[in-house]
């Protein structure tokens, strides 16, 4: 773990401490325990379909000719959001445990590929949706202040979204070296015709030129965002909160656009509940119902995150061993 990871981690967990302090730990105790172990199966059975249908999306990016079938990118979806939930730290390793869940060889070079192309059209989804979470925050509270921060949230994804594009280049660049160094570290895993013998840039051109794909896919990811603030909306209800769709939209698309300024600490740490205390203290919901809310996330995150990998790990006895492997061998400094 690189030095700057571990200190906004650290600085992150003692930001979830204070916020907890500030609104009452018995309070937020008392909040959270409300929620119940039937609450928190709903949430996770509720956040299933999301996932599903963003795995769709995926396959969808990576073009006419996927290198695995609907229900297997599916599978690579819910083990890349398990590592990236459950492994924060490791840089890319939510990407790296979904690629090896997606096969060997073609599948995992085509799948990084398009895991590229399919976060940058996820990312792109969100800035609907945020913006969605702005109009309804000006409607319902037009004199509060965390509009303006909502607003350069929402500016601050439209610039990385820019950024992404322009920079396709020397991503496909990052991509041929990795699956060079993969292809000759791990021939069973990655078998390529050559150190050289898969060119990602026509790769990237190929699944980029499919318009259609990337409109569909770009259609499920903004789906699953905006269901997101039905999501918050049942949360906070099995919370005891009452409140509509419309100030859940506002709450959740204000905590995903917040969440934009948190990319530098492992799993928004911190970032995340400060953004739930503040959307929710515009309508006058109480810090510890707001912590709970975060925190009953995390929980949803966590159960659907140690249950996939356990499934990974079992159907494949390699499939840690070599992924953190890969992880390692991405994220080791180029010899000179």
């Amino acid at each position: 773990m690189q030095r700057h990871t571990t200190v906004a981690l650290l600085v992150g967990l003692a930001a979830i401490v204070a916020a907890v302090l500030y609104a009452g730990a018995g309070a937020v105790a008392q909040a959270t325990a409300s929620l119940r172990l039937s609450g928190l199966l709903v949430l996770v059975l509720l956040h299933l379909p999301s996932v599903v249908l963003m795995g769709f999306a995926w396959w969808l990016a990576s073009g006419s000719d996927p290198p695995a079938s609907q229900s297997r990118f599916v599978w690579a979806r819910f083990v890349r959001d398990a590592a990236g939930e459950l492994l924060p730290f490791l840089q890319l390793g939510g990407i790296v445990f979904g690629l090896r869940a997606l096969g060997r060889g073609r599948a995992i070079a085509l799948g990084a590929v398009s895991a590229g192309i399919d976060g940058v059209v996820e990312l792109a989804a969100k800035l609907p949706y945020t913006l969605a979470a702005l109009l309804a925050l000006l409607a319902l509270a037009p004199q509060s202040r965390l509009a303006h921060l909502l607003s350069l949230a929402v500016a601050a994804t439209g610039v990385l979204v820019a950024i992404v594009l322009l920079a396709r280049r020397s991503l496909s660049a990052s991509l041929q070296a990795m699956a060079r160094a993969v292809s000759a570290r791990w021939p069973t895993v990655l078998s390529l015709d050559g150190p050289d013998g898969f060119d990602i840039q026509a790769c990237l051109h190929r699944m980029i030129s499919q318009r259609a794909r990337l409109w569909s896919a770009f259609a499920l990811h903004l789906g699953c965002w905006v269901f997101g603030a039905v999501e918050a909306w049942v949360t906070f209800r099995l919370l005891g909160v009452d409140l509509n769709l419309w100030q859940a939209l506002a709450i959740d698309g204000t905590v995903v656009g917040l969440r934009t300024f948190g990319w530098l600490v492992p799993a928004a740490a911190g970032v995340q509940e400060a953004s739930y205390m503040l959307a929710a203290a515009v309508f006058g919901i109480s810090p510890a119902a707001a912590l709970a809310a975060s925190l009953a996330r995390r929980a949803r995150d966590l159960v659907l995150g140690v249950g996939t990998l356990g499934i990974a790990a079992i159907g494949d006895d390699n499939f840690a061993p070599v992924t953190l492997s890969m992880l390692k061998l991405r994220q080791r400094p180029r010899e000179r």
